[in-house]
């Protein structure tokens, strides 16, 4: 977005569609938002809408960014040279947010330093006692391979967010096109209903948000109907 009014658009939109929550990515936020996040938090609420989450890179400075965003979770993706470097920088940005009572959210997903449950688990080793938790995406899931109800299950307590869309195709991981493959809800082969009933099983309270990274209708919001009405159908 490039400007205050896209944003406030987009809020609205999100607020009228029926959703009660909105997840930030502040990366790509207006300039003029990112140099006053308590501003942009407040923008939010004034629609009526909480911030459930906000993306987050491995800066220290992120912590007092999520709480002027009014929100407690930040989900991390990692795309460090390496699983080490990726450790090390994790474990710093934890000391800062623990102190700050804001949760870092690792995110396992295609092409990054998560590949894997034990990619995952070697983060959150490394981190202790900091307080992380994981998030939950049936799309990056379905293409690292990963089996989701058991996911869910092994690290049910640990579950902070739920990124649900769906994957086009089932591919090697590292053929996957962000701008191609990542579709919205119901148009791809991720296992949404299985992964619904899983996190019922698990008793998981948090937030639910769609991500959808390139929406494929012709106007914004249709496609944020689309997903909401999709997704209103799973949870029933």
């Amino acid at each position: 977005m490039k400007a205050e009014a896209e944003f406030k658009e987009a809020v609205a939109t999100i607020k009228r569609t029926g959703f009660t929550d909105a997840g930030i990515e502040f990366a790509w936020l207006p300039p003029a938002l990112k140099k006053d996040p308590v501003a942009t938090g407040k923008m939010v609420k004034a629609a009526g809408l909480t911030v459930s989450a906000v993306a987050i890179d491995t800066s220290p400075s992120m912590a007092k960014i999520v709480r002027d965003l009014n929100s407690t979770v930040g989900w991390l993706c990692l795309f460090e040279r390496d699983i080490d470097e990726a450790i090390e920088k994790t474990k710093k940005l934890t000391t800062v947010t623990g102190k700050a009572g804001v949760n870092v959210s690792l995110h396992p997903h295609v092409k990054s330093n998560l590949l894997t449950t034990e990619d995952l688990d070697k983060v959150i080793r490394a981190c202790q006692p900091n307080p992380v938790s994981v998030t939950v995406d049936p799309a990056h899931f379905t293409a690292l391979d990963i089996n989701i109800p058991s996911f869910i299950a092994r690290y049910k307590s640990k579950i902070s967010l739920v990124h649900m869309k769906d994957l086009r195709v089932k591919k090697p991981q590292q053929e996957v096109e962000y701008s191609e493959d990542f579709v919205d809800l119901g148009d791809g082969v991720a296992d949404l209903r299985g992964t619904v009933k899983a996190l019922k099983v698990a008793n998981y309270g948090g937030a639910v948000m769609v991500e959808v990274d390139y929406p494929k209708e012709a106007t914004l919001q249709a496609s944020v109907k689309k997903n909401y009405d999709v997704l209103m159908s799973l949870l029933r």
